[in-house]
Parts: C-alpha cells; structure tokens; sequence
C-alpha cells in the first residue's frame, strides 16, 4: 500500500525540485567530503515508506511489496540523489512536507554526540 502524499502547490513542488534535487545532485557529486561527514553524524535506517522517492514527481523506479517501497532500479541503477539520500537535515525538512505524518527513519546528531559515541581520538 502506498504511501499518501501531501498535495503540495506548484511552488513547493518548484522548489523541491529546482532546490532540493539540485542541492543534493551537486553535494553527492562535487562535495562528496561534506557528505561523508554528514553520513557520519547520520542515525537510524530507511523504513522503506518510499516518501523519498515522491518528493517532486513520483519516481518510474518505485514499486510496493505490500506496506514496503521496493526500487526496480537498486542494484545498479541508482542514481547518486538517491544513494546518498538524506544527506542533510534540509532533506528530513523537506521530506516531511511531502509526508508529515509518516515519520523518517534518519536523523542527524550534532557533533559533540558524534565524538561521545565513538570516544576521544
């Protein structure tokens, strides 16, 4: 069963699109040091609700085995958006307009919570 998303304005759909997607193209493929650190302070896993996946337009790629989102394409066909999705806290933000009442299985910590986790270097 699919995942109901918000219908959003041709505005904010505009902007997940030319903001967002774009923001995410760019860090996954010129400023791979940033994502790495923010997958470091990276938490939690993907429920499989497939939100992501229908941020903007619905992706071609997306199938559901019953309540889970599976990809077509996630072998090798993925593109760089969505292995390294969410990348930041600005990606859970904009995720959550898609879907607010269905909660993603990421968060970020700060810093600090990162170096207490693994301890002093």
């Amino acid at each position: 069963m699919a995942v109901t998303v918000s219908r959003l304005s041709f505005w904010k759909h505009l902007k997940l699109f030319c903001v967002g997607r774009m923001r995410r193209f760019l860090l996954s493929n010129f400023r791979r040091g940033y994502v790495r650190a923010s997958h470091e302070r990276r938490r939690g896993e993907c429920r499989r609700c497939g939100v992501c996946c229908q941020m903007h337009v619905r992706c071609p790629a997306l199938r559901f085995n019953g309540d889970l989102a599976e990809c077509a394409r996630y072998q090798k066909w993925r593109t760089s958006n969505c292995r390294t999705f969410p990348i930041d806290e600005r990606d859970i933000d904009e995720r959550d307009l898609v879907a607010p009442r269905v909660p993603c299985g990421f968060h970020f910590v700060n810093g600090s919570e990162t170096e207490k986790r693994e301890g002093p270097a």
